[in-house]
């Protein structure tokens, strides 16, 4: 009968320390806990489970029950008033408990994080003569059917920048955001093509079309039309006025060109001359360039003097992209754009 009479006194012993348990590590923040639904009640804690999950961006702050001094030790607050002195460490054991706002509920059907790959970039190469399809398509056409590829009368779905894009065809005049240090007149080539149509096939770029290109000629480096902007507060009788002008270059689309095989890896951009170069505002003069010393290289190749001192990498990325010194213009999605995607 003692040992029987002692497991319950054991058990509740055992669950009033894994209580303890808990509360240490919810007080310590950032772990996942169960809790019960906090309906307060005399002696114990009422209602379902809930699994909670701390913060990790805060830590959190505990503050331990106060547990009144006993009245004997108590000079200072007369202790008569109150009716006992367990009343009293209820009343302080429920009003400082810490507060459980600041825990949020954990949610099971919550998915883990996609830790897999991201796909092999590729495209979708679709005669419309071969639809409806139901298998996905090769990224390359047949080699036989390639000299029957005409983008004479074709469209393309192409980026001038980071966030926009142009449909086109053979012609067209394209107003896109300023490219840096070029002038009216020069050849530029964008690489990433996201769509590529005619009326008798369609290549869907995943998310790009390696093999496809376009090529235009600068029109125009000019400003855009002003646009006006007008600011007025009636409380304090504030106003502002502006005018703005964007700065744009004309597009003038050469040609639209898809070469399926061929290598789609861009040459690495050439060494600059000197460093002047690349951290100016312009380009420099020929009287400028002229003077600039050459000397013969390791390989016997005439290089300039810089080159000892400068193997020509980037400073930081996307610094030659937005120079103009690449073969062509990429832009993200593009698996081999260099700039900083925003």
């Amino acid at each position: 009968t003692m040992w029987a009479a002692a497991a319950p006194a054991a058990a509740a012993a055992a669950a009033a320390v894994a209580r303890r348990a808990v509360l240490s590590r919810v007080a310590t923040g950032g772990v996942r806990t169960v809790i019960r639904h906090p309906v307060k009640a005399t002696g114990n804690v009422l209602g379902h489970k809930l699994e909670v999950q701390y913060g990790h961006h805060t830590r959190r702050r505990h503050n331990p029950p106060k547990i009144p001094k006993h009245p004997m030790q108590d000079i200072d607050q007369n202790m008569n008033e109150l009716l006992t002195y367990s009343d009293l460490k209820i009343r302080w054991q429920w009003t400082t408990k810490f507060n459980s706002n600041k825990m949020t509920i954990a949610r099971h059907w919550k998915p883990l994080p996609n830790l897999c790959p991201t796909p092999k970039p590729t495209c979708s190469f679709v005669w419309h003569w071969a639809m409806p399809h139901r298998k996905p398509m090769p990224e390359l056409p047949e080699a036989s059917t390639i000299p029957k590829i005409d983008t004479s009368e074709a469209f393309a779905v192409f980026k001038s920048s980071v966030m926009h894009q142009h449909k086109v065809t053979v012609g067209d005049l394209v107003m896109c955001e300023k490219l840096h240090r070029r002038e009216a007149g020069e050849k530029v080539v964008f690489g990433t093509v996201l769509l590529v149509g005619s009326r008798k096939f369609t290549i869907i770029g995943k998310p790009t079309v390696p093999y496809a290109k376009v090529k235009a000629t600068i029109e125009q480096q000019t400003l855009t039309r002003e646009m006006l902007t007008f600011k007025y507060r009636s409380k304090g009788r504030q106003s502002r006025f502006l005018r703005r002008r964007q700065y744009v270059t004309l597009l003038r689309i050469d040609e639209i060109v898809v070469e399926p095989g061929s290598d789609t890896v861009d040459p690495p951009p050439p060494k600059p001359l000197r460093l002047l170069d690349l951290w100016a505002n312009r380009w420099l003069d020929p009287a400028e360039t002229a003077g600039i010393e050459m000397v013969e290289g390791p390989s016997g190749e005439v290089v300039s003097k810089a080159a000892q001192l400068y193997d020509g990498t980037e400073h930081q990325p996307g610094s030659y992209h937005r120079r103009g010194l690449t073969s062509s213009y990429r832009f993200w999605p593009d698996p081999q754009h260099t700039h900083w995607r925003w």
